[in-house]
């Protein structure tokens, strides 16, 4: 979210508790103030550094934890039929 994102959601937050005041609507009304109540809700939420979020992630998958043994893994090898095998 830029730093005038929040505003701009608060200030269409505001448009709508406008709207439901003027509106005669008793469908719309409920409508509008519950779109409000999102937009301000959602304005109102700490903003996240996503990129370091991942990045902080990525770290922490890529560091072994103490105490771990690496991980071994199994490949599987295609065997030869035998000729006695019969489908």
């Amino acid at each position: 979210m830029t730093a005038d994102r929040p505003e701009e959601l608060r200030r269409t937050a505001a448009e709508c508790l406008a709207l439901a005041q003027a509106t005669t609507d008793p469908d719309a009304r409920t409508a509008l103030i519950l779109m409000a109540e999102r937009l301000y809700d959602t304005a109102s939420r700490a903003t996240v550094d996503f990129d370091s979020l991942v990045q902080d992630f990525n770290d922490d998958q890529m560091t072994p934890s103490s105490g771990s043994q690496p991980v071994m893994q199994q490949q599987q090898q295609v065997q030869p039929r035998n000729e006695d095998d019969k489908d």
